[in-house]
């Protein structure tokens, strides 16, 4: 019994996260159907430890990909950078890695964004992914914050 509860609870928590990316291409990250599940390393946040950093949900997506599985996480990615259009979205390239961060389109008081960063390992890529949730209404104000923490 006390199993059954907590499978329901976790059914529960994660039919939450996945509403959070309702309706982004790269929910199809989230639901395993890019990357198998077994091969990620999911973390999602919610609720008052996310506090400090004037979040309100944080759900990341880490594995390591080959170039085909790349290419169709930065096509689900540039998908929804799309529909931000391009005044939402930041480009670094750096030796070995890449970040995009983009800012959704805002939904009352909360401003959902993407981060992607990409860092190149040998014939693999290691792919972290985080969809968030925050007050913090830009991209640069999204930087400085969590360049200060």
């Amino acid at each position: 019994m006390k199993q059954l509860l907590i499978t329901i609870i976790l059914l529960v928590i994660s039919s939450g996260n996945v509403a959070a990316q309702k309706g982004l291409a790269v929910n199809e990250l989230f639901l395993g159907r890019i990357i198998p599940k077994e091969r990620m390393v999911v973390t999602s946040i919610r609720g008052q430890m996310l506090a400090g950093y004037k979040m309100t949900l944080f759900h990341s997506v880490k594995c390591e990909v080959n170039k085909e599985e790349l290419e169709r996480i930065d096509a689900a990615v540039q998908a929804d950078a799309n529909s931000a259009g391009p005044a939402f979205m930041t480009f670094e390239k750096r030796q070995r890695s890449t970040i995009r961060m983009l800012q959704l389109k805002q939904r009352g008081d909360i401003y959902p964004y993407i981060c992607q960063k990409v860092e190149a390992e040998g014939k693999q890529w290691m792919v972290t992914l985080i969809y968030l949730e925050t007050s913090v209404n830009s991209l640069s104000e999204l930087k400085k914050m969590f360049n200060s923490k």
